[in-house]
């Protein structure tokens, strides 16, 4: 069973979100208050975890330099709506460094830098006033993040709908469910539109699997 980036993004944070109930695990989905900075930004990757003093970017400077590439940093930082944690210059330096992207409970700014590079972020709050430099915060340890507990090297699924947290223990069974509703939904999109009833294009598609 794969595991690519790439494929759980094709699957998407619903089929992920449902893959987890499917298996046991219903409240893996993040808040709604966490959102992409713009709808087309997509997101799959293993958890490298930050937990911030609200407003205290140290912690966020280490973790550019430790993640590797391909990571998501997945930050607490408190849920702060008025002290940022991040902004143009650390998404420039996490996109060189091929950081998948960064989920944050808490704000960021400098957002027309940010998507003029196109790097997702996904966030609960925007604001402009600057952080500080104390140096405090912790890497790599459980955490929590939009009502979600997450562990480093959790998969993160997100992309306009949510945000998704799977365990990493659960990696490959949820993987598998996962491509399983995607694709029966896939199925279900296209005989729906033969103006089949959800009811009856759920059976069609069902077949279909057999």
């Amino acid at each position: 069973m794969t595991l690519s980036p790439e494929s759980w993004q094709t699957w998407g944070s619903c089929a992920a979100s449902d893959a987890l109930r499917t298996c046991g695990k219903a409240f893996q989905t993040m808040d709604g208050g966490i959102k992409p900075l713009a709808p087309q930004l997509r997101l799959a990757g293993p958890a490298f975890t930050v937990r911030c003093y609200p407003g205290a970017t140290w912690a966020m400077e280490q973790a550019l330099e430790k993640a590797r590439p391909g990571d998501v940093l997945v930050v607490d930082a408190g849920g702060r709506d008025d002290l940022i944690i991040m902004g143009g210059l650390m998404s420039t330096r996490a996109e060189h460094r091929g950081i998948a992207g960064v989920v944050v409970d808490g704000a960021v700014r400098d957002v027309d830098d940010i998507l003029a590079l196109n790097f997702p972020v996904f966030t609960r709050h925007v604001c402009a006033r600057a952080g500080t430099f104390a140096e405090i915060g912790e890497l790599q340890t459980t955490l929590c993040c939009g009502r979600v507990p997450v562990s480093p090297d959790d998969w993160i699924v997100a992309d306009n709908s949510g945000v998704v947290v799977v365990p990493k223990t659960m990696l490959e069974e949820v993987a598998k469910e996962a491509e399983s509703i995607h694709l029966k939904e896939s199925r279900m999109a296209n005989i729906l539109t033969d103006g089949k009833s959800l009811a009856e294009a759920a059976e069609a598609a069902k077949q279909q699997t057999t």
